[in-house]
């Protein structure tokens, strides 16, 4: 017979249960009213125009050859890793 939800030996049992009580808590809020909360003078405003986002900068051949070098040392520690015998640490 299945113990109940808080009593079993499950780390994520009560990770589960905050999650479901912080969403039945949720449904019980009472939101706001919104009609009637924005001035006719702001219905009546027009549109604020619509800037360009600024590009980001491109990469200098420094920069890419900085990255390269960056991409290769990662490369190699993962190599490293991969090769340790997990079992001899034990």
């Amino acid at each position: 017979m299945p113990l109940p939800l808080m009593i079993r030996d499950d780390y994520g049992a009560p990770m589960r249960l905050t999650a479901l009580l912080l969403f039945a808590l949720g449904a019980c809020t009472a939101f706001p009213a919104l009609e009637g909360t924005i001035s006719d003078a702001a219905r009546q405003a027009p549109y604020p125009d619509l800037t360009a986002v600024p590009l980001a900068p491109v990469a200098t051949n420094a920069e890419e050859d900085m990255l390269a070098i960056r991409i290769a040392a990662l490369q190699a520690r993962a190599a490293r890793i991969r090769r340790i015998n997990i079992g001899a640490l034990q």
